[in-house]
């Protein structure tokens, strides 16, 4: 297939980012990755120069980092400092924001740096998974507007992704974070379970794998206590949107509680 596709520029270039850069590519369009760090990779146009990235970039693909900053809130540092840039190079390109963003943040985008065309596909990792690296996998799609959603269902069609189109950009952005915050509560609840198992005199595995035999259960495994860069992350972003609206989450504060406690208990019987 030829790059007539049209040119793309993946922002980001880490765990998600690089895997997402290269299937682009495979797919016929012309793609240029920026990364802050100076990458090389074979096969794909990489510069930590923004002066070097094209103007003429129709798609900009957004997989930068989105953390916590030293509050426990969220920050956003990194996909404004993406989207000032992306004004003064074109601001009429499409703007696809795949990393995970609390709500209100693709209309604020809008409003803060006049990019009118912005989308958000939050990205379905799956470390599992390395050789599609769940880019093919079903995805949420929503956007500011209905040229950009339009536009975007083009673009993830063309890269043969199937989108779960909402009606809101807003449902995008929670859908995303709750996926990550329900799955928190699932993993505390079996290291919950696995805790009690054990002051029973219990086997954990053997209780879990007896309760999972009936249909509509399915206890997830208890191992060191929830770690990595998005459940713990997005489950605090769960708490910073319900706390800006005056509401708690009880069962969300009581997951986090109770996966310190597991560490904990865990760290004591190695």
């Amino acid at each position: 297939m030829s790059e007539k596709q049209g040119t793309v520029c993946v922002v980001g270039l880490g765990t998600v980012g690089l895997p997402t850069a290269m299937y682009i590519k495979r797919k016929g369009f012309r793609v240029y990755g920026y990364d802050v760090l100076d990458v090389k990779v074979r096969g794909l146009k990489v510069t930590s120069n923004w002066d070097d990235v094209p103007r003429d970039v129709d798609i900009y693909v957004i997989c930068v980092s989105t953390g916590l900053d030293v509050n426990q809130q969220p920050d956003l540092k990194s996909i404004y400092d993406v989207c000032e840039r992306i004004k003064q190079k074109n601001p009429d390109s499409l703007v696809c924001i795949e990393s995970t963003i609390p709500v209100g943040t693709c209309k604020s985008i809008t409003e803060k740096f006049n990019l009118k065309k912005i989308a958000h596909c939050p990205h379905r990792y799956w470390r599992e998974d390395p050789k599609r690296h769940g880019v093919k996998q079903l995805r949420v799609l929503g956007a500011v507007n209905s040229e950009a959603l339009n536009l975007a269902k083009n673009f993830y069609s063309k890269l043969g992704i199937p989108t779960y189109i909402v009606s809101k950009v807003e449902v995008a952005e929670l859908c995303k974070i709750i996926e990550n915050t329900y799955r928190f509560v699932q993993i505390a609840f079996a290291e919950e379970l696995r805790m009690f198992c054990e002051s029973l005199g219990l086997n954990f595995e053997e209780v879990r794998n007896a309760c999972n035999t009936k249909w509509n259960i399915e206890i997830l495994e208890a191992r060191y206590g929830i770690g990595g860069e998005c459940l713990p992350k997005d489950t605090r972003y769960s708490l910073s949107i319900a706390k800006s609206l005056g509401l708690s989450l009880d069962i969300v504060e009581a997951a986090l509680r109770s996966d310190d406690r597991y560490k904990a208990w865990v760290g004591r019987l190695r």
